[in-house]
């Protein structure tokens, strides 16, 4: 890896140059693959500290990303004695900046597509560590933790995006016996253009001296499979049984119209930056929600997760004051005596994030469950 890169930047470079140069270059043109490479390093700097602390001693001793390039042939070449002096008589600054713009037309493209599919990974999760994630992390590596539990833990922190939880789904690419679960750890990956490498089931290794659990682990468990019916009945079940579902909590309940959904991102992202949890249901329970599967599990899932937040967020526009659900939400989370909030959506579109007390009771109805209940049925 690397030697085609070096090469490209090469025309690139001043007519004297250090190593900080060629770095410099193949981070601005190739972003995506040096972040690729600085996250495998820390990795395996992760490895080789839990390993140091068990056993003594690293296995891995993987290099920093811009010593391990100095090891590729090609940078070898532009800085052997004969290149450097070559680049310093044939240097001119017009072929330079023709270089740079012809490469960066090359690389303008493919960058561009890969932000665009990690922006929108990145929409469908939360850029915050939640306080629960160790909880969810430990209650998947238990031994008696079920594939099917397995399966609703990774579900649940997919919708985090966190150098914790990344270095997690990397460990499972890497050692996860199951193959559905580690195929579902690689395409997360893959999601963000981590660019991790699927490891088949016949290099899979087993580290048990016990005869009848190497058994399982090696001829039932890789095997073993479950896949989440997808619909409100289903995560109100999860809720009231699981412990994935129980130990979770949210700074703020987000209500808000499906119709202001780019503000809302926003106003998440904002909250995420500030280290604020926040419940929205089309990234905290999307799976789950589905408007056209409508019934009474649906609002219990909903007051559940008001029940799990601390305070709400009103985003007030014109779509959201005609919103049965919002008024549905807003009485409920009343009644819990809890803190309400509003910010406008005009402010959010300025970057105004300022949240002030809801002190207009306009949404006060005895009868909104009911209303919630016959607005879901006019949905096809």
């Amino acid at each position: 890896m690397w030697n085609t890169e070096i090469k490209s930047v090469a025309p690139l470079l001043p007519r004297k140059y250090t190593k900080a140069d060629i770095i410099a270059l193949l981070k601005y043109y190739y972003p995506h693959e040096w972040q690729s490479v600085e996250s495998i390093y820390k990795y395996y700097c992760t490895k080789d500290k839990y390993l140091k602390r068990r056993f003594g001693k690293s296995r891995y001793n993987m290099s920093e990303p811009k010593l391990l390039i100095q090891r590729v042939s090609a940078f070898k070449k532009i800085f052997s004695e004969s290149y450097k002096c070559a680049h310093w008589n044939a240097y001119s600054e017009k072929s330079c900046v023709d270089s740079s713009v012809k490469l960066w037309e090359a690389r303008k493209c493919k960058i561009d597509r890969i932000n665009s599919k990690i922006e929108i990974a990145l929409s469908k999760t939360q850029q915050v560590t939640p306080l629960f994630i160790n909880q969810l992390i430990g209650l998947y590596e238990r031994k008696n933790t079920t594939q099917k539990d397995k399966v609703y833990i990774l579900l649940e922190l997919k919708k985090y995006y966190c150098e914790k939880i990344i270095q997690f789904f990397f460990r499972l690419n890497d050692t996860e016996l199951n193959k559905q679960l580690r195929e579902e750890a690689f395409f997360h990956l893959q999601s963000f253009n981590f660019n991790p490498r699927l490891r088949k089931q016949q290099f899979m290794q087993v580290h048990t001296k016990n005869k009848k659990r190497k058994c399982y682990l090696k001829e039932v468990y890789p095997y073993e499979e479950y896949n989440i019916p997808q619909n409100p009945d289903e995560l109100e079940y999860r809720i009231e049984n699981s412990k994935e579902q129980k130990i979770k909590s949210f700074d703020y309940f987000i209500s808000h119209s499906s119709k202001d959904s780019k503000e809302v991102q926003q106003l998440i992202y904002d909250e995420n930056q500030r280290g604020k949890n926040v419940f929205c249901d089309w990234i905290n329970d999307v799976d789950y929600l589905k408007r056209h599967l409508l019934c009474a599990a649906t609002l219990k899932v909903i007051e559940e997760r008001m029940k799990q937040s601390k305070a709400l967020i009103f985003v007030q526009s014109e779509n959201s004051l005609k919103s049965i659900w919002c008024k549905y939400e807003l009485n409920y989370f009343r009644r819990l005596n809890r803190p309400i909030y509003v910010v406008d959506k005009k402010s959010i579109i300025n970057d105004i994030f300022n949240l002030s007390k809801l002190e207009d009771n306009w949404f006060v109805d005895s009868n909104y469950k009911n209303l919630a209940l016959i607005a879901g049925e006019g949905i096809n």
